[in-house]
């Protein structure tokens, strides 16, 4: 299961970051991660093989091919185990076998990087075996071939052309048997000559062959590899990197160069992650093998690729403050168009509620007038009744000469005494409106100056003539007309209350326009 978590992680990362890659090489690199996926499981059983082998070494009656076969197992796989087997299969050795033996520590010494230890074995080898000599002029050639490589005087040309005759004298030991090896032969002579396209056709032959092992078909991609970055053609030089790499895990080897390979390739084609990961995984596998050689060599990529990862992480980081700044000039964009739709919102309701005392203040002033007006309609209805009554009576009287009740006139004529009764409902009315105007005037007022009313009294003169203000009537004309006072009685009221009040008659004005009518 977690094998499986981590194959979709890592397609995921993948599809991710390979964008610059074609979709063939996305795959590839999704079944060499499938591959790595399977490493721990490859290793469990090359350990069981070494255990199984190790337990014949102790009990066998021959130690020195029971050794012999470990030093197999771990010449690619670990430097200082394999060194440690050669120097077993010396303490077996018989003198016929030294010359193998001495073969046996020369790789491990090139796989190493010990050249001059590896070199001082090659030229002083001697033996007539075939088969040794085979395997004599492989390692001679890759021993040439790697100090040519790792030469920057003038000694590299010397090196490269020891090389290429330990190569011609290999191929007279190769035969129709050896197919694969002898095109693989071939085509690395040819890449040593500098035959390009040549070396290509050849290691392509070798590559469709039957190969000896899964590791000597890793060699063979790998070079081929190599010609197709040396040639431009990088896709093509990624794919055989890949193979190799593929090949070299499934044959548990760690003495390898594909991994670093891949890295470098897709560092250049820009994915760094990618690239980073791999440089990383070639590390690991060098020292694990503990070629110090090979670890060199890959250091000179890694600081190069963390380097990059660096600046690229930089970007990234730059890009989401970039973001971050952008995302907190829409939020305070947002909070300041939430705060003009807040204020927005409480002008509006300031408005509404203005508009609702305003309402509310017609609906006073409508109900004001239709009870005023309903009052004086009916005291006046009362009234002309009234006096049409009294007419009649007079009439009668006259008429029956009853000159004594002429001078009588019924209450309910008396103009007078209607005034009083069509002030109190007045007064009525509008302290029904005002309930608290008696109080709320005599609040403006000082308090030795307090308006005190009569028993039975609603309103005085002083506050009936302030009331009418109130509703709005400041005429002082229509106000004497309303109250039935001359128009100095009213102003003398007015200022005579005013003069009782320690504010300035703005200021009481102001006040008097804000007493509360029932509806607050």
């Amino acid at each position: 299961m977690r094998k499986i978590i981590l194959l979709f992680v890592v397609y995921s990362l993948l599809c991710t970051y390979v964008n610059a890659l074609e979709i063939n090489v996305k795959e590839e690199l999704s079944q060499l991660e499938k591959a790595l996926s399977e490493r721990p499981s490859i290793e469990a059983k090359k350990r069981t093989r070494i255990d199984s082998l190790s337990r014949v070494a102790a009990t066998g009656s021959s130690p020195y091919d029971t050794y012999r076969y470990l030093y197999e197992e771990y010449r690619s796989y670990n430097y200082d185990t394999a060194l440690f087997y050669v120097c077993m299969m010396e303490q077996e050795a018989a003198p016929k076998q030294m010359a193998e033996v001495q073969l046996c520590r020369a790789f491990v010494y090139l796989s190493g990087g010990l050249f001059k230890e590896a070199s001082d074995i090659i030229e002083n080898w001697q033996s007539d075996d075939s088969a040794l000599q085979l395997d004599y002029y492989i390692t001679s050639a890759r021993l040439y071939w790697d100090l040519a490589d790792n030469t920057s005087n003038g000694l590299s040309a010397a090196y490269n052309e020891d090389g290429l005759r330990a190569n011609r004298a290999l191929q007279r030991y190769l035969t129709e048997s050896d197919t694969a090896m002898y095109w693989y032969c071939l085509g690395v002579g040819d890449l040593r000559e500098g035959h390009y396209m040549r070396s290509i056709e050849r290691c392509l032959k070798s590559l469709s062959a039957p190969q000896p092992s899964i590791h000597y078909q890793a060699m063979t991609a790998s070079t081929l590899a190599h010609l197709y970055r040396v040639t431009g053609n990088n896709e093509a030089a990624l794919h055989y990197y890949i193979e190799a790499a593929i090949c070299d895990i499934y044959s548990s080897t760690y003495e390898t160069v594909a991994m670093r390979n891949i890295a470098e390739l897709l560092f250049e084609a820009g994915e760094t992650k990618l690239a980073d990961r791999y440089i990383r995984l070639a590390m690991e596998d060098a020292r694990f093998y503990n070629a110090r050689y090979r670890q060199i060599s890959i250091a000179q990529s890694l600081p190069i690729i963390e380097e990059q990862m660096f600046l690229q992480l930089k970007r990234q980081q730059r890009i989401a403050w970039i973001l971050l700044a952008f995302v907190a000039a829409l939020l305070t964009a947002g909070i300041i168009g939430l705060i003009f739709l807040i204020r927005k919102n409480r002008a509006f309701r300031d408005a509404q509620q203005t508009i609702d005392r305003m309402n509310n203040s017609l609906m006073e002033a409508n109900k004001l007038k239709e009870e005023l007006l309903g009052t004086l309609l009916t005291s006046r209805s009362q009234y002309i009744a009234a006096v049409q009554q009294y007419q009649q009576d007079v009439r009668q009287n006259a008429a029956n000469r009853k000159w004594s009740e002429l001078m009588t006139v019924p209450k309910a004529a008396d103009a007078r005494q209607q005034r009083l009764v069509l002030d109190h409902q007045i007064d009525t009315i509008f302290l029904s409106i005002y309930p608290t105007f008696v109080k709320d005037m005599n609040a403006i007022l000082r308090p030795e100056e307090q308006i005190i009313l009569k028993k039975g009294e609603l309103l005085n003169v002083q506050l009936r003539i302030f009331a009418l203000i109130r509703l709005g009537i400041t005429h002082n004309e229509i106000i004497a007309q309303i109250l039935d006072y001359s128009i100095n009685t009213v102003y003398s009221y007015k200022t005579r209350v005013i003069a009782a009040s320690d504010l300035s008659p703005e200021a009481f004005y102001t006040a008097l326009m804000h007493i509360p009518s029932f509806s607050h």
